[in-house]
């Protein structure tokens, strides 16, 4: 069982338009709605790779129904907390200018602090029964920074192992707790080791930098160019086969996803992290904040390079 904490998931609704001019009318040409949030991903990817799984975390409102909705209809098994606050909205403005999408992003929240608290108590019980927890994602109002350090705590008081992906304070706090993996970005790294990061190789010295910490694994994604993944033991530099990106949303949780079915799968470091870049590439093939399919993962995966550094 890998099991998903999303504390701050959100109803995504991704517009399409054939040119954005602000201050005038604008015509949708499409749209698409669906659930997100990093945890959220995370379970719909583990669901695609024929992995057990369960979302956890906040959810309130008609929004929150939603998503609840969307995960059922994926056959994937659900324990949210109820919020009092409505799950927040995203909204990704597409345009066909081929620039980055415009996006509004709501705070989410406030959860109050008996939400909070049943929150712990169900990640303490499903992390008595979950071989990995997937931590990830921005924090709503009404919670501090400490979180993922405080669930770290719990999830490894439990014999469980915690995978971190989250960023600024609530990275740095929970990296602190000791989890068994992270997974920043390119940029996240620069900010966390203060390296230099040009090349493969100056990425796999700063996750040895990290590892030094007492984190098990380190996973440093770098979009189209790859990731790297270093342990005390290993280090290894994988790119996927060149695809046609249609979105980048939700590539990174599903890396995260992939590799953290392979490991729990018994595949090495080298075939899980293979695995991993494989899912981020099927995920970017598809459009909006729809996940790879499995057919693609599979074609990719014997297309993914990987060398040891």
């Amino acid at each position: 069982m890998i099991s998903t904490v999303t504390l701050n998931p959100a109803f995504d609704r991704t517009i399409y338009v054939g040119g954005l001019v602000c201050g005038d009318t604008n015509r949708i040409t499409r749209t698409e709605l669906d659930a997100g949030g990093k945890g959220v991903n995370a379970s719909r990817m583990l669901a695609v790779l024929g992995s057990e799984t369960v979302a956890l975390g906040f959810v309130g409102g008609t929004t929150g129904r939603f998503i609840e909705h969307v995960l059922f209809e994926e056959g994937i098994h659900t324990d949210f907390i109820r919020t009092v606050a409505e799950t927040r909205t995203n909204i990704d403005i597409e345009c066909r200018d081929g620039l980055p999408p415009t996006t509004l992003n709501e705070r989410g929240g406030p959860i109050t602090p008996d939400e909070l608290t049943r929150l712990k108590a169900c990640v303490r019980a499903w992390a008595k029964q979950s071989k990995m927890m997937v931590l990830g994602g921005s924090i709503p109002q009404g919670v501090e920074p400490t979180i993922y350090a405080e669930l770290i705590e719990i999830i490894r008081s439990e014999g469980s192992k915690a995978v971190l992906d989250a960023d600024n304070q609530s990275l740095l706090h929970g990296i602190a707790a000791g989890p068994s993996m992270i997974k920043p970005n390119i940029e996240e790294a620069k900010r966390l080791t203060g390296m230099e990061l040009k090349t493969p190789c100056d990425v796999a010295e700063a996750a040895r930098a990290l590892v030094a910490r007492g984190i098990e694994l380190v996973v440093v994604s770098m979009g189209k160019r790859g990731a790297v993944a270093a342990s005390a033991s290993e280090c290894y530099y994988a790119v996927p086969p060149r695809v046609e990106v249609l979105s980048t949303v939700g590539s990174g949780d599903s890396m995260v996803a992939g590799i953290c079915a392979g490991l729990v799968g018994g595949k090495s470091l080298a075939d899980a992290l293979a695995l991993g870049s494989a899912s981020g590439a099927a995920t970017a093939m598809s459009s909006g904040v729809e996940m790879g399919k499995r057919e693609d993962v599979l074609r990719l995966l014997s297309g993914v390079a990987v060398e040891r550094l």
